[in-house]
C-alpha cells in the first residue's frame, strides 16, 4: 500500500479468470498464504468475485463473468464450494428476481 497518502487511492485491482475451477483453485490456494484475508467469493449478479487482501494491505478481484446484468451494487455472498449446477442456478434465481434484470447481450446492446 502506498504511504505518501492519506489514504489508497487504487480500490482494487481486478483479474478475470478463465473458470470457476480456477477461482475455486485460488481461494483454496489463498487460504493457505501468510498476510492474505479473503472477502468473499460474492456474485455481483454479473460476475462471480473473489475479493481478497494481499500481505501489503491491497484489495484484489478474481472474477469471472455471467451471462447476466443486474443493476450495480449488488452483492451475495456465494459458496464456491457448491456443486456447480446449483451455484449457477442460485447465482441465475437471485439475479432474475433483482429489479432490472438483463442478460447481459441485452444490456451490451442497449449501451452501445
Amino acid at each position: 500500500m502506498h504511504t505518501d497518502f492519506a489514504f489508497n487511492i487504487v480500490n482494487q485491482m481486478s483479474f478475470r479468470v478463465d473458470s470457476l475451477q480456477t477461482l475455486r483453485e485460488m481461494e483454496t490456494r489463498l487460504k493457505g498464504e501468510p498476510g492474505v484475508t479473503i472477502q468473499g467469493p460474492i456474485t455481483h449478479g454479473n460476475a462471480l468475485s473473489l475479493y481478497f487482501r494481499d500481505p501489503e494491505g491491497n484489495r484484489v478481484e478474481l472474477l469471472i463473468d455471467t451471462p447476466w446484468h443486474v443493476p450495480q451494487p449488488y452483492r451475495i455472498p456465494v459458496d464456491l464450494s457448491t456443486p456447480d449446477k446449483d451455484l449457477w442456478g442460485f447465482i441465475e434465481q437471485k439475479a432474475r428476481a433483482t429489479p432490472g434484470f438483463k442478460m447481459r447481450t441485452e444490456w451490451q446492446a442497449e449501451i452501445k
